[in-house]
């Protein structure tokens, strides 16, 4: 998989569209969450968000709490209350212990994390993919695309204007655009490994092959990479179907969305696929020429790909030849993106939907 040019997409870009910043994503989850009353998770919340003010030295007034933040600092959150059991002079189920009250946080993280996909997925029906269309207008069938975006606009004003496109894994032989959703993608779910899995309406991207487990079928591993298989929802409807699947409860063994999760360390190894995924784009970094990193921040919530991206990078016998940040903050980004990328960088302070993406691209 030969490619001149990689570009590596965050929050930034889709915002062009209408899709909501991490900032953003907090309060809209919060909104529409089942929890939006529970008077014992808000009240937590409110402190979450008080002690990192603090913590930050924040101003009140102006601080918004960013959903990979909230997911980061809860987790921290969670683990002090379970280790406070420690000092309790009864066992984790009698009462109202610290244990429960770590239990409580954890199922409201687990609801916002469900709501997240109503969010995202909400927001994109209402985006305006024009805005897109004139980024992927200007694609080479050739080019790697890796997305730390959930939503699917790329992939959506790609097929409306007839172009191919895959993921990068059991779709890749159908050709055109690689698009490589490095922590997973809004239509994507995880099905239990069944002879009987054959959805009209889905597309299979990843099941692993087990020499021991297929040879002793009696015997198959219970194991995240070969237990689950990864599918990708068609169109609109079958993603609505996955909705419906759920509310209704007919989701006994359906797991959605195939998301990697929220805040700094994100289990990707529970995702089937992302392996793939993942060394697909390392194989694109140490090849590419040209790269173009448009709204992706390298936040401290992006530390697995500033980690492995700099030893990608530093095992190239030459750099890439042209490093372009597309951002409003590209001056304050060029900072941590050189630490990653190196410092012969070019740097276009503009918002995505401001650029002219023929002329970038020397078109």
């Amino acid at each position: 998989m030969k490619s001149k040019r990689a570009f590596i997409l965050g929050a930034g870009f889709s915002k062009q569209a209408g899709m909501p910043l991490a900032t953003e994503l907090t309060s809209l989850i919060l909104e529409d969450t089942e929890l939006k009353d529970h008077e014992e998770m808000q009240a937590w919340q409110a402190d979450l968000k008080r002690r990192l003010v603090a913590a930050e030295g924040a101003d009140p007034n102006d601080f918004r709490l960013n959903i990979e933040q909230l997911f980061d600092f809860a987790k921290y959150d969670e683990e002090l209350w379970r280790m406070k059991q420690q000092l309790s002079p009864v066992g984790r189920e009698y009462g109202d212990t610290p244990w429960n009250t770590a239990e409580g946080i954890s199922t409201w993280l687990d609801y916002m994390a469900k709501e997240l996909y109503h969010v995202i997925w909400d927001a994109q029906k209402q985006a305006n993919v024009e805005l897109i269309k004139r980024f992927t207008d200007q694609l080479s069938d050739d080019d790697r695309i890796l997305s730390f975006n959930y939503d699917t606009l790329v992939e959506t004003a790609l097929s409306a204007t007839g172009r191919k496109w895959n993921h990068g894994l059991n779709d890749h032989e159908k050709g055109g655009v690689t698009i490589l959703k490095m922590h997973g993608s809004v239509d994507w779910i995880l099905l239990e490994r069944r002879p009987e899995n054959q959805l009209e309406n889905f597309v299979k991207l990843f099941s692993k092959t087990d020499t021991n487990g297929d040879a002793h079928k009696h015997q198959m591993p219970q194991e995240d990479e070969y237990a689950w298989e990864l599918w990708r929802a068609k169109d609109t409807c079958a993603c609505n179907a996955i909705i419906e699947w759920d509310k209704s409860g007919l989701s006994n063994f359906r797991y959605f969305p195939g998301l990697a999760g929220l805040g700094r360390y994100k289990p990707l190894h529970a995702l089937p696929g992302s392996a793939q995924t993942w060394f697909t784009a390392f194989q694109a970094l140490r090849s590419v020429e040209e790269m173009y990193i448009v709204g992706f921040s390298m936040s401290p919530y992006d530390t697995m790909a500033r980690f492995h991206f700099t030893s990608v990078i530093q095992g190239r016998l030459n750099p890439p030849s042209k490093v372009v940040i597309i951002d409003p903050n590209a001056l304050r980004l060029a900072q941590p993106i050189s630490v990653v990328f190196g410092r012969n960088l070019t740097l276009m302070a503009h918002k995505a939907e401001e650029v002219d993406w023929q002329r970038t691209f020397g078109g």
